[in-house]
């Protein structure tokens, strides 16, 4: 009796592991776009203001003005494509609260001052025609046009998006495979700041091509 009933208990363990062993998950993950695009930054993405000394600079209730800078953007698609651009601060400890204002480091533990993305409208062209910025504050759920663009940081203002469209429709961006425009990098120094010595500016930001 025993005996049978230790039988019965090895047969029940052997089956039991068998069961646990025999199987296993294979997952296929990935994400599949309608289209190639690239964006592009002239001068590698480099805003360079070389040395300047504080007294240079342009003294407002925002604080000192770093003097406008302008790159040329693209973004190329190997086939027609409706996205939308967002922006993520790589400053963000460093930027006030506003959440199209981008960080500009920390010296000696405070922070520098903030830079702003945007262009005017008239340098915009899409697919070789004048075009049209829009933009949406609900993911994409709707859209209103806007005269000039700019970007906003996607971890304070995560719902904004910004899209471009030949005809200034509400309803969305059309597909497109072109856009060019001239970004406009601007920004300020803290009034309250403590300069003991060289301060070096820290600002970084990553653009990003959303499709839609």
């Amino acid at each position: 009796m025993k005996k049978s009933v230790l039988s019965l208990a090895v047969l029940i363990s052997l089956t039991t592991a068998n069961a646990m062993a025999a199987t296993t998950d294979l997952t296929v993950s990935g994400t599949i776009t309608p289209a190639a695009c690239t964006p592009t930054l002239s001068n590698g993405g480099q805003v360079e203001y070389g040395s300047l000394a504080l007294t240079e600079l342009e003294e407002t209730s925002a604080g000192y003005q770093l003097p406008n800078k302008t790159l040329s953007f693209s973004i190329e698609c190997s086939a027609p494509a409706a996205f939308a651009l967002i922006a993520n601060d790589n400053r963000r400890d460093s930027s006030p609260a506003n959440p199209w204002l981008f960080g500009l480091g920390t010296h000696q533990d405070q922070a520098i001052g903030h830079f702003a993305m945007k262009w005017n409208y008239e340098t915009l062209v899409i697919d070789g025609t004048q075009g049209y910025t829009i933009e949406s504050h609900d993911n994409g759920n709707t859209w209103s046009n806007i005269l000039d663009g700019v970007l906003y940081d996607a971890g304070r203002a995560p719902s904004h998006l910004v899209g471009f469209s030949t005809t200034g429709s509400e309803l969305g961006p059309a597909p497109a495979t072109s856009v060019n425009l001239t970004m406009i990098v601007g920004g300020f120094i803290n009034k309250d700041l403590t300069l003991n010595g060289a301060m070096e500016l820290d600002g970084s930001a990553t653009l990003e091509v959303k499709y839609l």
